[in-house]
């Protein structure tokens, strides 16, 4: 399954950070049935039900809740140096989901 929305939020990714910060980026995506992809693996997108970025120790979860409905969750405190990036990346993947038709649950 082609998925048009998370190739352009991981090209856009790769364009606006720096190789070495672009490589710490670690997308892990689940569906709405729980299975699990790597950010390049083939699910349906219309599926998706949340987002892990992991980026150094710093771990942010983007679960929908119901058909256009986000929570954005942390269970430990971003480092300071850090929140740039990971505020980047939030706005960065926000905007490519909310281009997303999902399927309601």
């Amino acid at each position: 399954m082609i998925n048009p929305n998370i190739k352009r939020m991981l090209a856009e990714l790769k364009h606006e950070f720096p190789e070495d910060v672009y490589h710490e980026l670690d997308l892990k995506i689940y569906d709405c049935n729980g299975k699990d992809y790597f950010i390049d693996g083939e699910f349906q997108e219309k599926i998706f039900r949340n987002l892990f970025i992991n980026y150094e120790a710093d771990v942010v979860d983007i679960r929908r809740n119901t058909y256009s409905l986000f929570d954005i969750n942390t269970d430990i405190l971003i480092e300071q140096e850090d929140l740039a990036v990971i505020g980047k990346v939030i706005s960065i993947v926000v905007k490519h989901l909310s281009k997303i038709e999902f399927e309601e649950e």
